[in-house]
């Protein structure tokens, strides 16, 4: 996959802000009751995405480092945050199986 990717083209990273114009740096933080849809465009939603859609996985975001971005600050509720003690096996991805 690796070799595939550095064989593409070549394209210039496009600019989140532009895509979503709403997107306020004067603003950090917003009430979802206020105006929810402001807030799915907000700076910290732009910032979240870029970091998340790293294609480098030294530079991606894990999933937690993702959900302790400021943008999820009012979805949270540390007591109610767990975190796996151990790795997804998907070992049984990788298995032929038969339909019987």
């Amino acid at each position: 996959p690796k070799n595939y990717i550095k064989s593409l083209p070549e394209i210039p990273k496009k600019d989140l802000s532009v895509i979503f114009p709403k997107a306020n740096p004067q603003v950090d933080q917003i009430s979802l009751t206020s105006c929810s849809s402001f807030y799915l465009s907000s700076p910290a939603a732009v910032d979240v995405l870029e970091n998340m859609l790293q294609l480098d996985v030294e530079k991606c975001l894990t999933a937690t480092q993702a959900l302790a971005h400021p943008y999820f600050d009012q979805f949270q509720d540390v007591e109610e945050e767990t975190e796996a003690q151990q790795s997804y096996d998907d070992s049984l991805e990788h298995e032929k199986l038969s339909i019987d």
